[in-house]
Order: structure tokens, then C-alpha cells, then sequence
């Protein structure tokens, strides 16, 4: 049973083990009124290390917030033995070892945002010892001072956003796991994923000219297929075989490698008439060939896509280069764009069900990531006659509603 004491070097902590050795703990110069609840929580924790009991759930809050220096003590003293302290950089190395179920581009993105998070705070930051004022100084220094890959200070707060995101689902894995009780990271307003800045809707105008000028029949089909099917480049087209060319019913069956781990390895898309051309064009010369994109899979960075790691080709400078050579300003995220201007095309025409099938992605996902206004929709906003409003239709609704409304503005009024 342990005892409280206070000497002339202030107060500690007396108690017995098991095998009866005796242990103390000073908790040094403080008032008994201090010295009271540092009794109880020690006591706690004592009882934990001595008969192997669970350490309760109010004593890991509190050491989450516990001055460093007692924390030392308390391990010194043996104490802790109960309660697993982890730090941000073990954190960090655990959960991407539980990781490697995600892609290798989401992996990667991972990566990229706890790199970040250990500059920030350091790898021998305890866990739980980060507040949520810690995490708007961190927000502030991802969006105002954080170094980018290309020299600039401060990220978009789409990805800052993005970041953010991933540390707070670091910290909920391990509050699943009993090692932590709280995320600092759910008490702080992330900002939108989504920067709307970089979408570009592509005319179809653009894409026909570049294909005009491409260097190949296979670059010629790689652009109609990015912007008239909406394929993820390179990794969709890349993995495409001559065998998924259904030339029965014009379907092609679109490999997926990103949705393959949910169940989705593949779909079923139409061969649309201003690919088929390509396509065509491409099959009078595949003898012998086993993959659609031959020729441009030769080269050392399939290696690497082949193991998953899709962003080792490097396939937008050499769209950058053909559209500053073709007199065209190239736009932001140059493939995913024309990916964005396809789908909105095909919204246009087909029912939304089938456009998400055949694009490979969710409503949802759409919504948030992919829907833009094309030129074209407004132009037709400010042209299309309207029809005027059928009255009576609006004399069917409701009546006493309508004069309950009108007497309540009234009233207001």
C-alpha cells in the first residue's frame, strides 16, 4: 500500500512491491492540495504495474499532458511499464507498416504528409502530448512557411487540407488502439481538399490538334482516350492488353491498378467513335504485340509502375513540351483535367449512373473533385429561351400556405 510523506525536500511517495522491495517517488516542492491528486494518479499506476491491471483511462489523459520531467521520474520509478508511451516518430513508422494495403500513389502521398508532420514537431514528440494549439501552429506553418518541392514557401491549403487529414487519421488508429485518448487534429478546421484554381475544362478542339501533331499512332491514342474516356494516366492505359479490346460489342475493359485493392480491378467502357479511329489505326499495326501502348511502356521507369509505382512515369513534361510546340498554354494538372473534361462531356450526353461506371469513380468523388462549368453550359444559360411559368400550376399549390406566409411577412414587417 502505498503512503503519502513530506519531508523538508517536499512531498513523495513511499510504497512496497510485490517481492517487497521498498520504492519512492518525490514529487518534490508543491502544495498538498497538488500533492493530493499526484498521490491518487501515482497510486493508480502503481496498482497497474504491481498486478498487471489495465491502466485506466483518466490516468493516460493525464500523462498525455504531463510535464516531461515527471514523466522521467515516473519511468525511472518503473511505472509506466503499464502504459505503452510512444512518440510521433514510432507512431509514424507503425502505421505505415499497417499501411501497405493502400496504393502505392496513396502510400506515397502518405509518406509525404508525415514527412512533413516530423519536421514539424520532431520524431521524440510524445504521441499525446500534442495539443490543438499545437496543431494551428503546424496548420499555420504548412500554409505560410513549409518548404516545397519546387522552393516555395508555404503549400495550397488543398494539400496543406490533405495533410492535415492524414495526421488526424494517424491519431485515431492509435485512440483505437488505447494508446492515445484524444486527436488534437479533429478541434482544428482542415480547409477544402478541393482546389477549384486548378480545374480546367480542355476543348475537345485542343486535344484534336494535338493529335494532329502527335509523334505517333500511340500518342495519338493516348490523348483521345484521356479526354474523350476519361482514363487515369498512365497507369489505365499502360496496363491495357489488346485482349481487353472487345471488337464485337466495342467495349474495352479498362484495368484499374488504383481500384483494384476494393474490389474494382477492372470496367467495362465503350469505345467511343472518336477513339475508335485510333484504336483502329493502332490494330493494323499490333501483330505480335501484347499491350495496347507498346512501344511508350518501353522505357526503365516501368520497373518501378510495374511493383504499383505509377509516378515514376513521367509522362506530363512531354504533353508540356507538345503544347508549347503546338502554340497552346498548358494548363494545370495537365492529364487529370482532360480526365475532368471528359466526364463532363459525357454528363452531357449520358446518364450520370453510366458515366460514373464508365469513368470509375463515385458520385460523391465527382461532386468534390471533378464537376466544372463549360463554356458552352453558359453560353447556353444566357441564349436558351426560357418558357414562361405555367400559373396554373402555381394556383394548385397550396393557397392557405401561401396566405399564412404572406400574413406572417406582414407581421414581421
Amino acid at each position: 500500500m502505498a503512503t503519502l510523506t513530506k519531508d523538508r525536500k517536499g512531498w513523495r511517495i513511499r510504497w512496497y512491491t510485490r517481492e517487497g522491495e521498498r520504492k519512492s517517488l518525490r514529487f518534490g516542492r508543491c502544495s498538498e492540495r497538488v500533492a493530493n491528486q499526484l498521490f491518487a494518479v501515482t497510486s493508480r499506476l502503481i496498482d497497474a504495474t504491481e498486478w498487471g491491471l489495465p491502466p485506466d483511462p483518466k490516468v493516460k489523459a493525464w500523462l498525455e499532458n504531463l510535464h516531461p520531467e515527471f514523466v522521467s521520474k515516473l519511468q525511472k520509478a518503473g511505472l509506466l511499464e503499464s502504459v505503452r508511451q510512444v512518440t510521433l516518430g514510432q507512431a509514424v513508422t507503425e502505421f505505415l507498416e499497417r499501411s501497405q494495403h493502400y496504393a502505392a500513389w496513396t502510400l506515397s502521398n502518405i509518406h509525404q504528409a508525415f514527412r512533413y508532420l516530423i519536421t514539424f514537431f520532431g520524431e521524440d514528440r510524445p504521441l499525446g502530448s500534442v495539443t490543438v494549439a499545437d496543431v494551428e501552429d503546424y496548420k499555420r506553418w504548412l500554409l505560410y512557411e513549409a518548404q516545397t518541392r519546387r522552393a516555395r514557401r508555404g503549400l495550397s491549403e488543398a494539400t496543406a487540407a490533405k495533410h492535415l487529414s492524414w495526421a488526424g487519421t494517424l491519431y485515431r488508429d492509435f485512440i483505437k488502439r488505447k494508446v492515445v485518448t484524444h486527436n488534437p487534429f479533429d478541434g482544428v478546421q482542415k480547409g477544402s481538399q478541393v482546389n477549384r484554381d486548378r480545374r480546367v475544362y480542355v476543348p475537345a478542339a485542343i486535344i484534336e490538334t494535338l493529335i494532329e501533331r502527335a509523334p505517333s499512332l500511340e500518342w495519338k491514342l493516348l490523348l483521345a482516350m484521356a479526354r474523350y474516356m476519361g482514363v487515369r494516366v498512365p497507369s489505365e492505359p499502360f496496363s491495357m492488353t489488346w485482349d481487353c479490346v472487345d471488337w464485337e460489342r466495342l467495349l474495352i475493359r479498362v484495368p484499374s491498378p488504383k481500384t483494384a485493392k476494393q474490389g474494382k480491378p477492372f470496367r467495362m467502357v465503350p469505345i467511343f467513335p472518336p477513339v475508335r479511329r485510333h484504336l483502329e489505326a493502332l490494330w493494323e499495326q499490333a501483330e505480335g504485340k501484347t499491350y495496347i501502348f507498346e512501344e511508350l511502356r518501353k522505357r526503365d521507369s516501368m520497373k518501378n509502375a510495374d511493383q504499383g509505382k505509377w509516378k515514376a512515369i513521367n509522362l506530363r513534361e512531354r504533353l508540356r513540351r507538345m503544347l508549347i510546340k503546338a502554340g497552346i498554354a498548358p494548363w494545370p494538372k495537365l492529364w487529370q483535367n482532360l480526365r475532368s473534361s471528359a466526364e463532363m462531356d459525357l454528363l452531357a450526353r449520358f446518364p450520370p449512373a453510366a458515366v460514373y461506371e464508365w469513368i470509375g469513380h463515385t458520385a460523391d468523388v465527382a461532386r468534390g473533385h471533378y464537376f466544372q462549368i463549360r463554356q458552352a453550359d453558359i453560353e447556353k444559360a444566357i441564349s436558351e429561351e426560357w418558357a414562361p411559368p405555367d400559373r396554373a400550376v402555381d394556383l394548385k399549390v397550396a393557397p392557405q400556405s401561401h396566405t399564412r406566409m404572406y400574413k406572417g411577412i406582414q407581421n414581421a414587417n
